[in-house]
């Protein structure tokens, strides 16, 4: 029998009901549907490495499959974090932005792309919002963190520039910019000192 456990908000029940029962408690927004603020809070216990691997592994798998980096992204990041919404239509959103949406690719590689979608929508500003400048900024820091590893390990987030570096294997740098994507919401979200 699962332990008894306090559920705030609608998004800390489905992070529950992903985990199998205590393991996602959270002090998510109360209101569900909201996106998190940098006060919010997920228990994950001592998973977040194990979550990150998690990322880079279907990150990679999902590429293969899908052929597809944002939804690739999307996808590896949506089944890695539990607490992260499984939502159809952000996946959706991915369809058309694989290969910098470009036919040149000199636009941002779709990895990066769809890492900024999911980030969004955890945490962006919503419809309701989007006059208050001050509630983009978490977002926009944590993708800003997002790029500064593109630009460590590629020089670039330039979907043509990636390509070059790593010899054409998108599925390498779908596998990292998940990892990277779980990395940096893990950090500023999870309780947990460790990620």
């Amino acid at each position: 029998m699962k332990p008894h456990v306090r559920v705030k908000s609608r998004r800390t029940f489905l992070g529950l009901m992903a985990a199998g029962g205590a393991a996602a408690q959270s002090s998510a927004p109360a209101k569900p549907g909201q996106p998190l603020t940098d006060q919010d809070k997920i228990d994950v216990g001592q998973r977040g490495p194990e979550m990150i691997q998690r990322a880079s592994a279907l990150g990679a798998e999902n590429f293969k499959q899908w052929s597809n980096c944002a939804q690739a992204t999307i996808g590896a990041v949506q089944d890695a974090l539990e607490f992260v919404p499984k939502n159809g239509d952000v996946f959706l959103t991915g369809s058309c932005l694989h290969g910098a949406a470009t036919a040149t690719g000199n636009a941002s590689c779709g990895a990066f792309t769809g890492a900024g979608i999911v980030i969004g929508h955890v945490c962006g500003r919503t419809r309701a919002r989007a006059s208050e400048r001050e509630a983009q900024k978490l977002a926009t820091a944590l993708v800003r963190q997002v790029a500064g590893k593109f630009e460590e390990a590629y020089g670039s987030v330039i979907c043509k520039d990636v390509r070059a570096k790593v010899e054409k294997k998108c599925a390498e740098v779908v596998a990292r910019a998940s990892s990277w994507t779980a990395e940096v919401i893990l950090k500023q979200f999870a309780k947990s000192e460790k990620v």
